[in-house]
């Protein structure tokens, strides 16, 4: 039997991120055998091809940041693509897998291993924290080609909301992957695109409707009669006065029963003007159709 034991691989684990090679264990006098019985015993876990960790829950962006550094590790020629170079340039995603990872080396043809989708590189590659990546721009709209309009709405959003990006960029970096396949979900998304949108939950919200084929404002300011602004919600459909409020981001949950009251008065004030306020919550987001049906009943009740 191999003596295996977790003391082992201590000195291994310490190592930048918490992960190792297999280099670095046979350079540490580990043999393959041995790192096999690790990783049988659970003692290990393999992240990618050739590189390993310890055990461990890992939330889905953990998960994301870990694969991407191993990725790295594993191949010296690798640039991060896609949702792990948006995740490596800061900007936030919605629900978006952990794995694939997607990186980008010097190949003909994309190849796949258990946690990793290769493509071949296409673009220069820039510095962020988690290591070599796809520029911000070229990110996003891959992003968006992998994971649909939502998706890349969200996080199109965020940087711009942000300042990372801009419109003009994006547009710029359209024009470089206009003949890719999935190409129109990057083009509809940056023209549905908004940065006044303050969270993803809002930026879905309004890809929704938009598919749905409604024109959406964000950020709708509410006035009186003595054209006094009394509120301020995340959208509203464009000439009428349905509006929408996200709950994901549960604007009042730090400020108590005290905060809770005053949204109530405020929700109570814009009702009395006249508008009709739909509330979206994070769960709805999952179910469109509830979204589209609540906007469609409000619309006919209004008519």
């Amino acid at each position: 039997m191999i003596d295996v034991t977790s003391d082992l691989f201590g000195d291994l684990l310490r190592l930048p991120d918490g992960l190792f090679t297999r280099q670095d264990a046979v350079r540490a006098g580990v043999r393959d055998r041995v790192i096999a019985a690790a990783v049988h015993r659970r003692l290990i876990v393999r992240v990618c091809r050739g590189v390993y960790t310890s055990p461990g829950p890992l939330s889905v962006d953990e998960q994301r940041h870990l694969v991407a550094r191993a990725a790295l590790r594993s191949y010296e020629d690798a640039v991060l693509v896609g949702a792990p170079a948006v995740a490596a340039h800061g900007i936030p995603l919605f629900e978006v897998p952990a794995l694939p990872g997607d990186i980008a080396r010097p190949i003909v043809r994309e190849a796949r291993t258990a946690q990793l989708r290769i493509r071949p590189l296409r673009h220069a590659s820039v510095e962020t924290d988690w290591g070599p990546a796809t520029d911000l721009p070229t990110s996003l709209l891959q992003l968006t080609m992998d994971h649909g309009i939502p998706a890349g709405i969200a996080s199109i959003d965020a940087a711009l909301h942000t300042g990372a990006t801009d419109t003009d960029a994006l547009q710029a970096a359209l024009g470089e992957i206009a003949a890719w396949p999935h190409s129109s979900r990057a083009r509809c998304a940056i023209a549905w695109s908004d940065g006044r949108a303050e969270s993803l939950g809002e930026s879905v919200t309004r890809a929704i409707l938009r598919g749905a084929g409604y024109r959406v404002d964000s950020q709708v300011r509410i006035a009186d009669g003595d054209g006094v602004v009394v509120a301020r919600v995340d959208m509203g459909i464009e000439g009428t006065h349905v509006l929408l409020e996200f709950d994901g981001k549960v604007k009042y949950t730090d400020g108590g029963p005290d905060a809770l009251f005053r949204e109530k008065k405020r929700e109570d004030r814009i009702r009395s003007l006249g508008y009709v306020v739909i509330r979206v919550t994070w769960a709805d987001l999952f179910h469109a159709e509830r979204i589209v049906r609540a906007v469609r009943d409000a619309l006919a009740a209004a008519a």
